[in-house]
């Protein structure tokens, strides 16, 4: 069996399950805003077990699991009383504990792997290590030694968020992402804004392409991705206007690339992991960061990718891949 643990309004575990299930490959998801009413949990003498939808399961049972986009539990059942949290809490606690059972290694991710793939800095200085390039970069919240790092790059300079870059509002439709944007020497006489908290910079790198390169297991999937600036050059963030007018194309990776992104994945000890790249106009690749739960199905919907194919190879296996040398 695979576990998919997400939640209701996850349209990439939406995409993935029914390929799944038509490959012959048996599917529980759960999600976890309308889990509760459809489970319920035993232990006894060592051994867990959920009954979900009237069918027992074991954590023996559980060959995988997709750890998606899981949220807190919810439930009409718990209401807004303090009793209803209480209840709320013995579940969570329950099906962490009845997930607790199974082994890491049939996580993709487990969530501990998740966490600690996902601090930027420390990738930065892992990744510097194990023979990628990567931008010269600077946190700082002190005006002056941006300024000094602004100048040595010759105004050569973006800034981007080190968390996700939503900011969340009461009315959702009013939420912000923050993308990456270039620094220009006119903000260098007001940093009052800029510098608030530890803010990132990092040498601007001119573009020839921006690549996605999504990992399943021992599978390897790289993608050019291509959208002009104003200026007819590379965008500096390719995010922007939706990515509506982003063109795609396959793309081999180089040897040595191909083996740091390997051995970063073996360092986090992860079975999935988006990682963005760039190529620049003199060929050389460029690590800018690695997502250990990226988002992938949009690019077998526009980019004719095959990733969806990787997941089905990966789950009908009885034992979990890892990523070789």
């Amino acid at each position: 069996m695979v576990l998919v643990l997400t939640n209701s309004l996850d349209v990439t575990a939406t995409f993935l399950v029914p390929i799944l299930e038509a490959a012959g490959i048996d599917v529980a998801r759960f999600d976890t805003d309308d889990l509760v009413p459809r489970l319920k949990g035993s232990y006894r003498s060592g051994d867990a077990s959920l009954c979900w939808n009237n069918r027992q399961i074991s954590p023996a049972d559980i060959e995988h699991i997709w750890y998606r986009r899981p949220d807190r539990l919810t439930s009409q059942l718990f209401g807004d009383s303090p009793e209803g949290n209480y209840a709320r809490l013995e579940w969570t606690e329950f099906l962490e504990c009845f997930l607790a059972h199974i082994p890491q290694s049939k996580w993709m991710n487990h969530p501990a792997r998740n966490v600690a793939a996902s601090r930027k800095l420390q990738q930065l200085t892992l990744t510097s290590k194990i023979g990628f390039t990567i931008p010269d970069t600077l946190v700082t919240q002190d005006p002056q030694e941006l300024r000094d790092f602004f100048y040595k790059h010759e105004g050569q300079l973006i800034v981007k968020p080190m968390s996700t870059g939503h900011v969340e509002r009461p009315d959702e439709s009013c939420d912000t992402l923050v993308y990456t944007n270039r620094v220009h020497e006119s903000q260098l006489n007001d940093l009052a804004e800029l510098v608030n908290c530890p803010t990132l910079f990092q040498q601007f790198i001119q573009k020839k392409a921006d690549v996605r390169i999504t990992v399943v297991d021992d599978e390897i999937h790289a993608v050019e991705l291509l959208a002009s600036d104003d200026s007819g050059k590379q965008r500096c963030d390719i995010r922007r206007n939706n990515m509506v007018d982003v063109s795609y194309r396959p793309i081999s990776l180089p040897p040595t690339v191909r083996q740091s992104i390997r051995d970063l994945m073996r360092h986090y000890k992860l079975r999935f992991g988006a990682i963005d790249m760039a190529i620049t106009p003199n060929g050389d690749w460029v690590y800018f960061e690695i997502n250990p739960n990226g988002q992938w199905a949009w690019l077998d919907l526009t980019a004719e990718t095959s990733i969806a194919k990787s997941f089905v190879s990966a789950f009908k296996s009885m034992q979990p891949s890892t990523i070789s040398a």
